[in-house]
């Protein structure tokens, strides 16, 4: 029974190792995986942003060409950014901003930008590409000049991209904006026309990844598996050992009360002879021949 119990410790002391080295690889590998997933995310959004604002720029571009050649038709703007927007899968909002009193009898507050933003970005994200954005065009509903992506084009007459912001326009949602000078027929900045672009489409990278086993882990898990298998053969034998040793001690003990009892009687039978004998002499001294 000592013996089993030894075997039992043993296997128990084996099975703890063998898990706290698969923790162990399991950690070094996830860590691994992940610092390569790291890279690769990094790698993948960086060539999807560029891809993206690529796509962005040759598209505000080319409705810059032909908002200038429509500066003297302030009405016709209006079609010119929905189509923008409609057209454009990374866009969910463009405009036409133009200087204070560009239009003097446009907009409001001397302020004139036509607006088109699709009413439901966040359907829109997944299903433009195939279905057909509700747009919306109107003139932008907040002053515009002191922001970066107006002050920036109509002052150095530059492109510029800017950082991540919370658009309280006609999206609401989290997105960036580039903005491109627009000019007249003498070269003059007169306007900005503009796209916003949703962080969702910048920065969203599948987090499916198939997770790869290394060899070692699997070679980890066979010998744990092996030890698993060990470790019940040898509760099972412990189990029958202590059963067969309950048993075996019953059987004994049955037998030591069987020779007593054998004992007893050849004791008794012995005593018996013996009176008989004593019975036997007595009456001889009795009755005397």
């Amino acid at each position: 029974m000592k013996k089993y119990i030894l075997q039992l410790i043993v296997a128990v002391v084996i099975m703890f190792g063998m898990m706290a080295a698969a923790q162990y690889i399991m950690i070094k590998h996830g860590s691994q995986a992940g610092q390569l997933a790291e890279v690769s995310r990094q790698l993948e959004q960086s060539e999807k942003i560029a891809q993206i604002k690529n796509q962005v720029e040759r598209a505000v571009w080319t409705t810059q060409k032909m908002v200038e050649k429509n500066l003297s038709n302030p009405d016709g703007l209006y079609t010119i950014t929905n189509q923008l927007v409609r057209i454009n899968p990374n866009i969910v909002g463009a405009g036409v901003a133009f200087r204070p009193g560009y239009y003097a009898k446009k907009g409001k507050s001397k302020l004139f930008a036509p607006y088109a933003y699709d009413e439901e970005p966040s359907v829109t994200l997944k299903k433009k590409k195939s279905s057909t954005p509700n747009i919306r065009t109107e003139l932008l509903p907040f002053d515009y000049i002191e922001r970066d992506w107006f002050k920036n084009p109509i002052t150095d007459g530059k492109s510029f991209w800017s950082d991540a912001y919370m658009d309280r326009g006609g999206t609401s949602i989290v997105m960036c904006t580039f903005a491109n000078a627009v000019r007249d027929d003498q070269g003059h900045v007169v306007a900005v026309i503009f796209a916003d672009v949703p962080m969702e489409d910048v920065t969203m990278i599948s987090d499916d990844s198939p997770s790869d086993f290394t060899d070692d882990i699997w070679l980890l898990f066979g010998l744990m598996f092996v030890c698993l298998l060990t470790f019940c053969i040898i509760i099972w034998r412990a189990v029958v050992a202590s059963i067969n040793y309950k048993n075996e001690k019953v059987d004994a003990d049955k037998q030591s009360l069987i020779d007593e009892l054998e004992k007893q009687k050849t004791v008794n039978r012995r005593l018996t002879e013996r009176n008989i004998e004593l019975t036997n002499k007595v009456k001889d001294l009795m009755h005397p021949m």
